[in-house]
């Protein structure tokens, strides 16, 4: 906690400083892009971009970092699943942002920006202004404003001429980009595709590409300015500042949703022969899986209604994931009610067997994961058919 208040006290110590001078730049000032490496923290999996003003004859050395909370916002997970997310730019010293990422292990990249003296003013300028507290907060968009969008354009418009990019992408999605950093936390993976929806789909430019900080380096390492028919490269120099051991991630381990629900298949596969044999059905099973896909169907249908992320929304998997299961299993536990809703079963299979051959034409994603959930509630609602289309239940 001492530790927290003495970060705020300097934060606040070091943005009353900036906003109170007039800073004007030597001739031996540089300013540049940090890149920073990703980590298995769950805010930090895509890597961190921010920008160096670095003038070594003033003895000013500060970063301006767009990816900090906003310490006015309560209920930060419920309004970040909203949408209503703030984020702002605040000044950091360098000292303190290189001993930070080196201490967790992050790579921190530099690229030195081939800008004249007049940019490199703007460009402070302009990040002092921003930092103000009028100025500074933001609404964070995931996909399309940032950290490293922000960095991206704020250069942009400070820049005399147009800084060019390349013309195409990779030709993948937002969701398979962000899918390569997500791996390093499988079930964080999991719960982020489930709420993903199909606009995540799209394919992205190379412009859209830089959301991430590792594509914003590859891209700002091409980039050229154009002016007045003179063109010049973005970045001058590039320096690994520090360089961490690349973490290796294996797509299946034994912690991994797909080889879990593999095995919970197999034991609800198992059960349900179990009880076709002797004739008589449990129904604890049932309770758990519907409640499961009711939750989740649940879930997906309040960010649908309520979340102003606009790549939760169009979410398919609400097809798989019915929010009427929830409701079922209550009614389903009412012994006396159970023949006038025992045809739920055979509709939901029905309904569950269709989604497996839509699923391949739907503008949307589905993970292994997901087709294993289905095919457990499916194995339940045919075992649950088949007594009542012989008349058993």
């Amino acid at each position: 906690m001492k530790r927290l208040f003495l970060i705020l006290f300097v934060f606040l110590g070091l943005l009353q400083s900036v906003q109170s001078q007039n800073i004007r730049l030597s001739d031996e000032a540089e300013i540049s892009v940090l890149t920073c490496g990703a980590s298995d923290l769950i805010h930090a999996i895509y890597g961190h971009t921010a920008i160096r003003v670095n003038d070594p004859v003033r003895h000013w050395d500060v970063v301006f970092n767009y990816g900090v909370f906003s310490f006015n916002a309560p209920n930060f997970v419920y309004r970040f699943a909203k949408g209503k997310t703030d984020y702002l730019l605040a000044p950091e010293r360098y000292d303190s942002f290189y001993d930070g990422y080196v201490r967790n292990g992050r790579s921190v990249l530099e690229q030195v920006l081939n800008l004249t003296k007049e940019e490199k003013q703007l460009l402070l300028d302009f990040l002092i202004d921003n930092a103000k507290p009028e100025n500074r907060e933001y609404r964070y968009n995931f996909f399309h404003d940032n950290c490293a969008t922000r960095v991206r354009d704020v250069i942009e418009n400070q820049v005399e001429g147009a800084v060019l990019f390349a013309s195409a992408g990779e030709g993948r999605t937002f969701r398979q980009h962000a899918e390569d950093y997500q791996k390093i936390l499988p079930w964080t993976n999991f719960g982020i595709q489930l709420v993903l929806g199909s606009p995540s789909d799209r394919l992205a430019s190379a412009y859209d590409e830089m959301f991430l900080p590792a594509y914003l380096y590859r891209q700002f390492a091409e980039a050229t300015i154009s002016h007045n028919g003179e063109t010049r490269s973005l970045v001058k120099a590039t320096n690994v500042i520090y360089q961490a051991e690349e973490v290796t991630v294996s797509w299946v381990t034994i912690y991994s949703p797909e080889l879990i629900l593999l095995l919970a298949l197999l034991v609800v596969f198992w059960n349900s022969l179990r009880q076709i044999k002797s004739q008589r059905v449990r129904y604890g099973v049932d309770y758990l899986l519907l409640s499961i896909h009711g939750i989740i169907g649940l879930i997906l249908l309040w960010f649908f209604i309520y979340s102003e992320h606009p790549a939760m929304k169009a979410n398919y998997n609400q097809l798989w994931a019915v929010a009427l299961n929830l409701p079922f299993v209550f009614l389903w536990m009412i012994k006396k009610w159970r023949p006038l809703f025992r045809w739920y079963w055979v509709v939901l299979s029905a309904w569950l067997l269709l989604f497996f051959p839509l699923s391949l034409f739907l503008p949307q994603q589905f993970i292994p994961g997901f087709y294993l959930l289905v095919a457990m509630l499916l194995c339940r609602s045919l075992l649950h058919s088949w007594f009542i289309l012989k008349g058993n239940s």
